[in-house]
């Protein structure tokens, strides 16, 4: 069975996605490291040098490749199913698992990781004050909310890794009964 993991950054998507996978005995793909792959540029390079949009053209595109292997697990990237047809996409072509995790829970997580965050940089490309990035986690959450509940299943990805793998292995092998 084809998984597709979504929800917000720092969610858990990339770290709980292979260890799921590989419960499930199936490959894993995390979309963001295919789009990096595939533009040869880090995804805030490409931001900067072609722009949203271009990001949101690869996203679609490599989201469709998925749909040639039948099992296997996909992080999605935070924003991917923001779109009405890659949501539509992904729902009709798989299994679609929510994230969830509180907004303390997601600053706390992006707070000191090495991974850059475009979404919470300022124009300057510097990261934003822990307030303002708390301001613009909570603004997002609740722009996105509605796309993320429109998933298959929400989980909850506020506990340990073992936990929220437990749980996927769980609903996709109810799936699959």
């Amino acid at each position: 069975m084809r998984v597709y993991l979504t929800g917000f950054m720092a969610s858990g998507k990339s770290t709980v996605g292979p260890e799921a996978a590989a419960r499930l005995g199936q490959p894993f793909l995390d979309l963001d490291r295919l789009i990096t792959a595939h533009a040869g540029r880090s995804i805030p390079t490409l931001f900067a040098e072609d722009g949203g949009e271009r990001f949101r053209e690869l996203e679609s595109n490599l989201l469709r490749r998925t749909a040639t292997t039948d099992d296997l697990v996909v992080a999605l990237g935070g924003g991917a199913l923001v779109d009405d047809g890659n949501r539509a996409f992904a729902k009709d072509h798989g299994l679609v698992l929510y994230l969830e995790a509180p907004v303390d829970t997601v600053l706390d997580r992006v707070t000191g990781d090495d991974t850059r965050r475009p979404l919470l940089e300022d124009d300057t490309g510097s990261p934003l004050s822990r307030a303002e990035q708390r301001t613009r986690i909570e603004e997002m959450l609740a722009t996105r909310r509605p796309t993320y509940e429109a998933a298959h299943h929400t989980l909850d990805a506020d506990r340990r890794v073992e936990g929220v793998v437990a749980r996927i292995v769980e609903v996709v092998s109810g799936q699959a009964a």
